[in-house]
């Protein structure tokens, strides 16, 4: 009776953990969406300081994966993206540029601006209470010999970008 006990315990453990397994696609995509974070990182080692200070609020965005709905070699995935609304934040670092330096930065305040933009997204990184925008999206992908590919980045990109992308043209 115990060795009948064992195995029924033992067969249900191995269930929880078959039932517990993500779809390939989903562990795909949260790969994906990691090495997106740190390829902008990567890409702003040369850049100036506002520019890779901009990558780092970019690279804050978080995913979480709401549901998925895999057929053969097709997958949906409804995704939440939380990011640093940086939409509201660019348009206010833009108006407060603008008042101070005007339409066109003249080259000999060109230093002084390029500090001012690294301070400005400086405090949006270091602000305890920076404002985050949800995303939801609906994330295609494709099985091919490569592996799961996403079909459709342009509503992943804009999520990420934190409502920056439609002042980006995405």
């Amino acid at each position: 009776m115990k060795k009948i006990f064992r195995y029924l315990i033992l067969c249900f453990a191995v269930l929880m953990l078959v039932a517990c397994g993500k779809p390939d696609s989903q562990k795909a995509f949260e790969e994906r969406f990691k090495e997106f974070n740190s390829l902008i990182t990567k890409q702003m080692e040369g850049a100036d300081e506002g520019s890779k200070k901009m990558a780092e609020i970019i690279s804050k965005a978080t995913c979480k994966v709401n549901k998925v709905k895999e057929d053969g070699n097709n997958s949906e995935l409804n995704v939440t993206v939380k990011a640093i609304n940086l939409g509201k934040y660019v348009n206010e670092y833009v108006a407060a540029a603008t008042e101070k330096y005007g339409e066109n930065i003249p080259a000999d305040k060109q230093e002084e601006f390029n500090q001012f933009s690294v301070d400005y997204f400086t405090n949006v990184l270091n602000d305890k209470n920076v404002e985050y925008i949800e995303t939801e999206v609906d994330v295609q992908m494709e099985k091919s010999e490569e592996g799961w590919i996403i079909t459709n980045p342009n509503d992943l990109v804009s999520a990420t970008l934190g409502g920056a992308g439609s002042i980006l043209g995405l």
